[in-house]
């Protein structure tokens, strides 16, 4: 009798798996037939148990995944401590140490630690030539918010001192909610954001993705729920730290990438999200790799899915280390000024400004930016962009030969100079 109920049980799954295998990749299939039966329900239930203050089977779960993954050849690994949180260094051996990449792991901010994002974290550093940093930070139902995002900022604080300029920040899932909730802390702190199927609101959002894949699929809707459970209460769940989809503003919010499976109870969420930035003019992109599921970039399996997910975020992090406006750091200067020229010499004083800015950004490194721009309406009115790394690149800036040059060949012309805007940056000056 046994027998033929769990022949019944199985014919039900692979019926089930069959109907939605059309619209999965074959890995993913193979992913999915692979998991052990009554995974989620375990997890589940085990959160459950450490919300009512029993965490020993949330621990064997914690224990079990805490798989580490040797650093790529000529990838350097220094490992630190940021309060009372472990903090990975993977340091490519040519990086320059200005620019890091900050990684938060995801787990339902419950389960997980440094080292089951240690794969990614060693072939982004080693795609990239740019640092990257993994952090264990608190977990809960133990720590519930906001104390893995306190150990986000003091991260932050930490890399700051050790002499970065450019931080971004990146996770998966719950790290992804992490990474976002310190973006709408910092600003323009923060260079950009990767995020992979973040949890952009955290409770049930009864959205179209959440009824039809909270079951199945890699990660149920059931357990979802239990994650939030953990983190957030009613009195917070509410708060755009804990749920960034509920922000109202996101005045100098760094420009983001949003990676999404489709195939996920949180793929709404997602495109909510990206949906909002793009109303608010931050620079964003949304990419949906088919056929796949929650969690590709993390479980072994997925191959394809991590290739493809990793090659966005390298593309995305050599895009805007090229980018001036991303170049500016707290230390920087950015100024905008309007000059008002006679206009029978207007020529003459373009080809001065000109020849002054070309000569900046190519001899100049601290000059970031020398952008001159003609008024439609008044053409003798010419807006003038600059921006430098620091107030050290502005002073030696205007004591080089062809600045000195474009001041003594401009005093004439120059009729009147109005300093519009400077440091720090607004967002009428992000360069869309």
């Amino acid at each position: 009798m046994r027998k033929n109920i769990y022949i019944a049980l199985l014919l039900a799954g692979i019926a089930v798996l069959s109907s939605f295998a059309a619209d999965l990749t074959p890995e993913t299939v193979e992913f999915l037939q692979k998991r052990a039966p009554g995974q989620q329900a375990g997890m589940t239930a085990a959160l459950r148990e450490a919300i009512a203050g029993n965490s020993k089977n949330l621990n064997v779960i914690r224990d079990a995944m805490a798989k580490d993954t040797p650093a790529p050849e000529n990838v350097i690994v220094e490992n630190r401590t940021v309060d009372t949180c472990r903090m990975r260094l993977y340091l490519p051996e040519k990086a320059d140490r200005k620019s890091v990449v900050l990684y938060l792991h995801g787990g339902g901010w419950a389960v997980g630690a440094l080292e089951g994002s240690s794969r990614f974290c060693g072939d982004l550093a080693k795609a990239t030539g740019i640092a990257v940093a993994p952090l264990s930070y608190r977990l809960a139902p133990e720590h519930p918010y906001p104390a893995a995002l306190d150990d986000v900022l003091a991260a932050i604080v930490a890399l700051k001192k050790d002499g970065f300029l450019r931080i971004y920040l990146a996770g998966d899932s719950a790290g992804g909610n992490l990474a976002a909730a310190a973006a709408l802390k910092l600003r323009n702190a923060v260079s950009g954001l990767i995020l992979y199927y973040p949890v952009t609101l955290a409770r049930s959002d009864d959205s179209p993705s959440w009824k039809a894949y909270g079951s199945g699929y890699g990660l149920d809707a059931k357990t979802m729920e239990a994650f939030n459970d953990t983190y957030a209460t009613r009195k917070t769940v509410d708060i755009p730290l804990v749920s960034p989809l509920l922000a109202t503003e996101f005045k100098d919010f760094p420009p983001t990438l949003i990676v999404a499976a489709d195939h996920d109870i949180l793929f709404d969420q997602g495109k909510a999200f990206a949906g909002k930035l793009r109303t608010n003019h931050i620079p964003v992109d949304h990419r949906v790799i088919p056929g796949t599921i929650h969690a590709f970039m993390t479980y072994p399996g997925m191959e394809q899915a991590y290739q493809y997910g990793l090659n966005l975020a390298v593309a995305f992090l050599r895009k805007w280390e090229k980018h001036p406006m991303n170049s500016v750091t707290p230390d920087g200067i950015v100024r905008l000024s309007r000059v008002t020229v006679d206009p029978e010499q207007l020529e003459e004083y373009l080809a001065f400004v000109t020849e002054c800015g070309t000569r900046s950004m190519a001899e100049e490194p601290g000059v970031l930016m020398m952008y001159s721009m003609v008024g439609k309406a008044q053409p003798n009115m010419v807006t003038i962009l600059e921006i430098y790394a620091d107030h050290a690149a502005y002073k030696s800036h205007i004591k080089t030969p062809h600045f000195q040059k474009y001041k003594q060949g401009t005093l004439k012309m120059v009729q009147k100079l109005e300093l519009l805007d400077q440091t720090p940056l607004v967002p009428e000056m992000k360069m869309k």
